[in-house]
């Protein structure tokens, strides 16, 4: 397994271990691959009724978001969840915590991050479909919409 970070030059890596606070080589917390899967956990959440519309279809889809305080709250919640993890890394720092107590902080900063997140002033629009008429009008609107000159 293999551990980077190069200080923001590769931010789909770099930028969830700044905010978990795994920046040294020497007793790092994550792999590389554990971050990369947190982030496809992150954005596998994105669904659109768009990858059913002809005729193109998902080539009008934009790049999922990708929000990194989302990821690090996935990774701090997977120390906090792991007993065996959590007490390891407790020892390697220079104060000795309390597993629990170091749990209940790291769920703290998770729930925090989500906060975060959450009130980061992004939004989603959403047509709402009630029943078959209105879905099929939704549906050729969107067709007009993709189409037209």
């Amino acid at each position: 397994m293999s551990f980077s970070y190069q200080y923001g030059a590769n931010p789909p890596i770099d930028y969830p271990r700044l905010l978990v606070s795994d920046t040294l080589a020497t007793n790092h917390i994550f792999e590389d691959a554990e971050i990369t899967a947190a982030t496809l956990m992150a954005s596998g959440t994105f669904q659109s009724a768009q990858f059913f519309t002809p005729p193109i279809g998902t080539a009008m889809l934009p790049s999922v978001p990708v929000s990194y305080f989302r990821i690090a709250a996935i990774l701090l919640n997977s120390i906090a969840s792991n007993k065996a993890r959590l007490s390891s890394i407790t020892q390697l720092l220079d104060v000795k915590l309390d597993p629990s107590k170091a749990a209940k902080a790291l769920l703290d900063q998770a729930k925090a991050f989500l906060e975060m997140d959450e009130n980061s002033g992004a939004f989603a629009v959403i047509e709402q479909v009630n029943n078959n008429f209105s879905f099929y009008d939704r549906f050729w609107k969107q067709v007009q919409r993709q189409t037209a000159p």
